[in-house]
C-alpha cells in the first residue's frame, strides 16, 4: 500500500506544510518546560534534599529506566494509534511523573517518580520524529526536525533561565527555604508539560502505511542492517549521557558558581545550540543528513578532552558551549538516516529501537558518570566520555555512510 496523495500534494506545497509543523511545534516548547525545569533543578532539588551524587545519578538512570520500558507499548501505539494520539498519552504520564518527583525526598520514591516521568518522556520521543515525518517531505523534512529541535532547545534557554531565577524569586517573595523554591518550580514545569496534551490536538496529519497487516510474529524483526546502526547510535549517545546530567553541578564545584550563573551559562548553551541547529538544518537539507552527521561527531570527542583539561572558567564556558551544541545536532540527523528506512508503516518500531538507544545510553551513561564521578575526578568523567563518543562516532559515521552508497548503488541498478 502507498501513501495517498496528500503526501505528494504537501510536497508540492512547502508553504502548507510549514503551516501543518505549527501545532507539533508549539505543543514541543510546552512539553520542553518541564523537561528542562527538571533537567537543571533536579539535581540542585535532591541536593537540597540530603543526597550526594549516587542517588543523581541513580535517579537519572530510573528516569531512563522508565523510558526503556516504555519503548515497546509506545511503538505498539504510535504504529496502531497514530504517533499524536501517542503524544497526548505522553504528555499526560510526563507531566505526572515530573510532579510526583518534585514532591518526594525519600530515594526510592523519587526513582518511582523518575521511572513515571520516563515512560512519558520516552513515549514523547518515539511519537515525535513519525509525527514530523508525516507532516513534511521532500527538502522541507531535513529543514523541519532541525527545526524542530533547534525550537525546543530555543525554548530551552528561556526555561533554563526561569529555572534558574525561579527559586531565588520564590523564596525571597513567599519566604520559602531552598527545597521548597526548587519544589514550586518544578511543579510549575511539569504543569506547562500538561498543557502539552490539548497543544497538540489541532495537527492534522495525512493517512500512513498501517502496520496492522504485518503479522505479529514479524513486527518486531527490523532488517540487520538499521539494527546495526541502531547499536552505533547507543555508543555514540552513551559518551554524551556520561556527562549531560552532571555539567550544572560541574560548575558550581569545580568553579564556585551560583545557581542563578549556573542557569545563565546553560541557557546560552541552549541558545547557541538553536542557532546551531538551524544552520545544520540548512546544511542537511542541501548536502544530506549523512555528511553533516559525520561532522558533528568528528568535534565532540576533542571538546570534551580539551574541557577535560580546561582550568580557567572562560576557556571552560566556551568548550562547553562547543560540546553542548552537537548531541542535540546529531538528533534530528539520526532520525531521518533510520526512519527513512523504515520498513512500510513501521516507523513506531524504528522509533522505538532508535529510542532505546537513547535510553540504554542515558541508563549506562548517569549511572556510571555518577559512580565515577563519586570515585574520580570531573577531568576523568570527560576523558572517557570523549573515548567512548569517539568510537561511536567512527562506526555511525561509517555505517551511515556505506548505507548511502548502497542505495546510490541500487538506484542505479533500477534505473533503466
Amino acid at each position: 500500500m502507498s501513501v495517498p496523495s496528500a503526501e505528494p500534494a504537501s510536497a508540492r506545497d512547502p508553504s502548507g506544510s510549514v503551516t501543518r509543523l505549527l501545532p507539533v511545534f508549539s505543543a514541543n516548547i510546552l512539553f520542553g518546560a518541564g523537561l528542562f525545569a527538571h533537567a537543571f533543578l533536579y539535581n540542585f532539588y535532591l541536593q537540597a534534599a540530603g543526597h550526594g551524587p549516587a542517588v543523581m545519578g541513580t535517579a537519572a538512570a530510573a528516569l531512563t529506566a522508565g523510558g526503556l520500558t516504555a519503548l515497546g507499548p509506545a511503538s505498539l501505539l504510535v504504529d496502531r494509534a497514530g504517533p499524536r494520539a501517542g503524544y497526548f498519552v505522553a504528555a499526560a504520564v510526563a507531566a505526572l511523573g515530573l510532579a510526583l518527583g518534585a514532591l518526594v525526598t525519600q530515594p526510592l520514591a523519587v526513582y518511582g517518580a523518575a521511572f513515571a516521568a520516563g515512560l512519558g518522556t520516552a513515549t514523547w520521543r518515539v511519537s515525535m520524529a513519525p509525527l514530523l515525518l508525516r507532516l513534511a517531505h521532500g527538502r522541507l523534512r531535513a529543514r523541519a526536525l532541525s527545526w524542530n529541535v533547534g525550537l525546543l532547545v530555543a525554548s530551552g534557554a528561556g526555561w533554563t533561565t526561569l529555572s534558574g531565577t525561579g527559586p531565588a524569586w520564590l523564596e525571597a517573595t513567599f519566604g520559602l527555604d531552598a527545597l521548597g523554591g526548587l519544589r514550586v518550580a518544578l511543579l510549575a514545569g511539569a504543569g506547562a508539560t500538561l498543557l502539552a496534551a490539548p497543544a497538540i490536538l489541532p495537527a492534522r496529519l495525512a493517512a500512513a502505511v498501517a502496520s496492522s497487516g504485518v503479522p505479529p510474529s514479524a513486527r518486531w524483526r527490523l532488517p540487520v542492517p538499521l539494527l546495526i546502526g541502531v547499536g552505533f547510535v547507543a555508543l555514540w549517545m552513551t559518551g554524551s549521557g556520561l556527562v549531560l546530567p552532571f555539567f550544572n553541578i560541574f560548575f558550581e564545584r569545580v568553579h564556585g558558581l551560583s545557581v542563578a550563573r549556573i542557569g545563565v551559562i546553560l541557557a546560552l548553551s541552549q541558545a547557541l545550540t538553536a542557532a546551531a541547529l538551524l544552520l545544520g538544518g540548512e546544511v542537511a537539507a542541501r548536502f544530506g543528513p549523512a555528511r553533516a552527521l559525520v561532522v558533528w561527531m568528528l568535534i565532540f570527542p576533542p571538546a570534551l578532552w580539551a574541557l577535560a583539561m580546561a582550568g580557567a572558567l572562560p576557556v571552560a564556558i566556551v568548550l562547553f558551549l562547543v560540546q553542548g551544541a552537537i548531541p542535540a545536532a546529531t538528533n534530528p540527523l539520526i532520525d531521518q538516516i533510520l526512519l527513512e528506512r523504515a520498513p512500510e508503516g513501521r516507523q513506531g518500531a524504528v522509533s522505538g529501537a532508535r529510542n532505546a538507544a537513547t535510553e540504554t545510553s542515558g541508563l549506562v551513561g548517569a549511572s556510571l558518570g555518577g559512580w565515577l564521578l563519586e570515585a574520580a575526578s570531573f577531568a576523568t568523567l570527560f576523558g572517557l566520555a570523549g573515548i567512548v563518543a569517539l568510537a561511536g562516532a567512527v562506526g555511525l559515521s561509517g555505517w551511515s555512510l556505506r548505507a548511502r552508497s548502497a542505495e546510490r548503488d541500487t538506484a542505479a541498478q533500477h534505473t533503466p
